[in-house]
């Protein structure tokens, strides 16, 4: 499975993809290779095109990733990152506070660096990406360097890998 999601990330196929919405495996291999079992709250989560690729440490997030159309004459590889979250979370900086179970944030990826920068997340009430949009814009749009053997590596590395020819 992971190195069908890890094609469609590289490839962009994932973006194109208009399929009906189906339900995550229930036991997935993660990019870490390690197989997991899904928490049953996750039950109503659908891929609706992202390949999946990972489940939070505490089981309480799942996390989607597939890459996007970059600027023209870009260096940067254009990553989207879904989260869908068991709890409600809330964006506390907003008056009035924003809560979300669901977002997906658009990310630029310096693979020569092996460095990202978040650029703008949109947040929805439900999961699925359902419900009203909110967008924000991050005012930081400093470089990253992942910690190892996070999920943001993961994706650094994935959107960065080269088709073997």
């Amino acid at each position: 499975m992971m190195g069908w999601a890890l094609g469609l990330l590289l490839s962009g196929q994932a973006a194109a993809t208009q399929e009906a919405p189906a339900n995550v495996d229930a036991v997935t291999v993660t990019a870490a290779g390690k197989k997991v079992t899904l928490p049953p709250w996750s039950r109503e989560v659908r891929a609706i095109g992202w390949p999946f690729l990972g489940l939070g440490a505490d089981k309480t997030v799942l996390m989607f990733a597939k890459t996007g159309k970059a600027p023209e004459g870009s260096r940067y590889q254009r990553v989207w990152v879904r989260h869908e979250f068991r709890l409600q979370q809330v964006e506390s900086e907003t008056s009035p506070p924003v809560p979300y179970r669901s977002e997906r944030l658009a990310q630029d990826i310096d693979c020569e660096a092996r460095a990202y920068r978040s650029l703008a997340v949109v947040r929805y009430p439900e999961n699925n990406l359902s419900g009203e949009a909110v967008a924000f814009n991050f005012s930081d749009r400093n470089w990253i360097k992942p910690e190892a053997g996070t999920f943001d590596e993961t994706v650094v590395e994935a959107a960065c890998m080269k088709p073997v020819s």
